[in-house]
């Protein structure tokens, strides 16, 4: 069965993440502060931190899945269009996308029975609205958050924090 085609808005869609994905990360960072037993203050920054590295990494890896390079994800080129998930770089392609590649993208969305070759050019589309680009710039909006979160400590374990915001927004397709 088919998924809705219903696709949410951008606020929606990072609410889902803060439900979902970050709320792990934000439950990490929150109890590693906790068993460190620090303050109250170091838990809120920790959470802070966790809660936009959760969204960026959220993002980056929808991204990802849309256009990332198979033999890197061992995933099907398309596979999240097909199965019809709703994630920021489909929502924005949609929202971008004009005439024929808009339909091209909608007819990829959701469709369980897509040809291959169908399936490529509404990869095709999305990978030249500039999505990537776009994507990214809102990966490190959110991982500028994180940092401005934990921008106060000055030890190893910030510096190991910092170097996993880098790799989050960096990873490759």
């Amino acid at each position: 069965m088919a998924k809705s085609k219903i696709i949410p808005t951008e606020s929606q869609y990072i609410t889902m993440i803060e439900k979902k994905t970050s709320s792990l990360f934000v439950a990490s960072c929150a109890m590693g502060a906790i068993s460190a037993n620090t303050t109250e203050s170091d838990v809120n920054r920790l959470s802070v931190y966790g809660r936009n590295l959760g969204i960026s990494f959220q993002i980056i890896d929808d991204l990802i899945g849309i256009i990332g390079d198979p033999k890197i994800t061992k995933k099907p080129v398309g596979n999240d269009i097909r199965e019809g998930k709703k994630s920021l770089p489909i929502l924005l392609a949609i929202k971008f996308a004009k005439g024929k590649e808009k339909k091209t993208i909608l007819n990829a969305f959701g469709n369980s029975r897509i040809s291959r070759q169908a399936m490529e050019k509404a990869v095709a589309a999305i990978a030249e609205l500039g999505i990537e680009e776009t994507i990214r710039k809102k990966a490190s909006y959110h991982l500028d958050t994180a940092r401005k979160s934990i921008s106060r400590y000055d030890n190893s374990a910030r510096e190991d924090l910092l170097a996993l915001l880098d790799f989050v927004v960096e990873r490759s397709l």
